[in-house]
Order: C-alpha cells, then sequence, then structure tokens
C-alpha cells in the first residue's frame, strides 16, 4: 500500500523531496506569497509528468498548482496562461489563471481555479463527440484572433512534434525512445511517412490550440462542455491540431487507452468541420490525417518501451497494426 506521506515518483523528481509535508511547506509559503491566502485542506494530487496539486484556501477559493517538470520553456507556459484567461473572458470553459507561470524556490509553479463542475463524459456517444470537435474549433477560432499568443506558443508536447521525429524525446523519462524491437521497425516507417507528409504540407495560416484535446480533459453536463483541464498549447495549421485531437478524443483518461477507429476519426473530424466557417479543402484533410497517424505512432512507440506479448485492443499499437493505412489516407 502507498504511504501517502511519501511523495509521488513526479513529485520527487520535481521537488526534489521524499515527504509530502516538505512539499506542502513549500506550497504553502507560495500561496501565502502569491495567491494572497495559506492552504487549508489538499482536495487531490495527481500528475505523472507535473505534479498537480488542488487545494483549498483559507479564503476558500478552490485552486490548481502546477509544478512544471523542467526543462519549461517560460515563454510558451505564459502564452498558455494568457490563451487561458483569454478564453475565459470569451466565456469558453477553460479554467482561468490565477497567478501568471512563475519561478519560485527553483520551480516553475502554475495556478488556476479548480474545475469542479460536470463529470467525465463517454466521447463514443455521438452527441458529446460532437461537443468536444465543436469546443476544439470554438477555441482555436478565439485563439487565432490573438496572433502574440499563437507566435508565442511552441510545437507542443513531444506527441505533436512531428518536427523532431521519429522519434521526438518522450514526454515521460519511463518511455524509452533508444531502440525500436525489431518486429515494430515497420512502425519507424510509418511515423517517418505521417511527419514527411506533415512537413511537406502547408504551414499557414498558423493557430494554436489545446495540445491534449481528448475526453479525459474535459467535463459535461449532459451533452454540454463544462470543463476543460490540462492546458498546454500546440501552434501549427489548424488541419493538424484537429488531427492530433482526433487520434486520441474518445480516450477517457483512466490509464488504460482506448483510441478511436478510423470510422471514430471520421466521425470527430466531420463534426469539426462542421463547426467551422469552411470545411477543410482536400488537401486540410490530407493534413488532418497525417496528424492523427503521427500521433498514433507516437502513442503506440510509447507502448512498444513496455510491452510485453499481444497489444490489448483499442491501444494504438493494436489499432496501427490492423489499419495504419486507413489511418495514413484517410478522407471524410
Amino acid at each position: 500500500m502507498t504511504n501517502p506521506y511519501d511523495a509521488t515518483g513526479a513529485e520527487r523528481a520535481i521537488f526534489s523531496m521524499t515527504n509530502v509535508d516538505d512539499i506542502r511547506a513549500v506550497l504553502v509559503r507560495y500561496a501565502r506569497k502569491h495567491l494572497g491566502a495559506d492552504v487549508a485542506d489538499v482536495m487531490f494530487r495527481a500528475g505523472r509528468v507535473d505534479a498537480v496539486w488542488a487545494v483549498r484556501l483559507t479564503d476558500d477559493r478552490a485552486v490548481l498548482i502546477k509544478a512544471h517538470r523542467r526543462p519549461v520553456d517560460l515563454t510558451e507556459r505564459r502564452a498558455t496562461v494568457a490563451a487561458q484567461r483569454t478564453l475565459a473572458d470569451a466565456g469558453f470553459p477553460a479554467p482561468r489563471p490565477i497567478a501568471d507561470t512563475m519561478e519560485f524556490d527553483g520551480l516553475v509553479l502554475t495556478t488556476e481555479t479548480l474545475v469542479v463542475t460536470g463529470s467525465a463524459g463517454d466521447a463514443r456517444v455521438p452527441a458529446v463527440r460532437r461537443a468536444l470537435a465543436r469546443g476544439l474549433a470554438v477555441h482555436v477560432a478565439i485563439l487565432g484572433e490573438r496572433p502574440e499568443i499563437v507566435a508565442s506558443a511552441g510545437l507542443g508536447p513531444a506527441w505533436c512534434r512531428y518536427q523532431e521525429g521519429p522519434w521526438p524525446p518522450a514526454h515521460d523519462p519511463f518511455f524509452d525512445f533508444r531502440e525500436t524491437p525489431p518486429e515494430l521497425e515497420w512502425l519507424d516507417a510509418y511515423a517517418g511517412e505521417a511527419a514527411s507528409r506533415l512537413q511537406h504540407g502547408d504551414q499557414r495560416p498558423r493557430r494554436a490550440g489545446h495540445a491534449d484535446w481528448y475526453a479525459g480533459n474535459a467535463r459535461f453536463v449532459g451533452a454540454d462542455l463544462v470543463g476543460t483541464f490540462d492546458w498546454d498549447l500546440v501552434a501549427g495549421p489548424e488541419p493538424h491540431i484537429a488531427g492530433f485531437s482526433a487520434a486520441a478524443y474518445t480516450d477517457g483518461g483512466s490509464g488504460v487507452q482506448d483510441l478511436p477507429s478510423p470510422d471514430n476519426v471520421r466521425d470527430f473530424l466531420r463534426d469539426y468541420d462542421e463547426a467551422r466557417a469552411l470545411p477543410f479543402t482536400g488537401a486540410q484533410q490530407e493534413q488532418a490525417a497525417a496528424a492523427t497517424a503521427w500521433t498514433l505512432a507516437y502513442n503506440a512507440r510509447c507502448q512498444a518501451s513496455f510491452l510485453d506479448g499481444d497489444p490489448e485492443p483499442g491501444t494504438a499499437l493494436a489499432l496501427l497494426t490492423e489499419h495504419a493505412d486507413e489511418y495514413l489516407d484517410l478522407r471524410w
């Protein structure tokens, strides 16, 4: 049984501490200095890449404090904070930043309002899927009106970085990308083809969007999108942003992959098209498909780092083994 006083692996890596009380003491000092209140209660702790603490402050605010794993590009992090503030001001269900990203006691910390409304949704339900697709299209359009945010946003997390693949450095040191198992070398070639198509596609105009837009990072009341979280931005052509999301939108964030079939991807991208002012052209559909294929390939490569036996149904590796060409050449 895990001792609640022991730090998690992410917390140890980020805080260089093993005891939760010591970490809490750091966050108490941060809250007193930059949030204007003390920590009354720790509601939950989470995070595998970053360390996330949900706390209730003594002034009764519920906030989320994120300690980011280094290296951190502060310009990109501040672009994400500016994006969340812009979206919240526009009435979009993004958590409002409470404090800008800052360095404190050798840490990089961000604080935002805690999402407490709604519940998890099943993106295989058409109405929920449409709400996710529409939410992505809407916030990409809003942020498109803020060129300074788009210009400051970066290439996104590793699963978006086709420019560095295959393969970019993994988003989590848990995954070992040093050598692909011989029986999966086809995955290297597949990711290379997807990356080549993306690199040779039209790169303009650039847009910015949530880099990990999937059901597990959203909350719903019925089929209405009422909350989103875990914001990191990716900047690039809009079809790429849509394709990155299409590759994973069905996943509920439970730890067991539940990724979309080619037909599921088509449905999501068709919904996305319907939410835009203009549908994607044939060339843009090709780019969205390549982005979907790239992201699935990245997830499959992560899976290959610890694979023991046949891949489980619904995982990236299982889906690509059966449908690789269909994802890459998908149109709708």
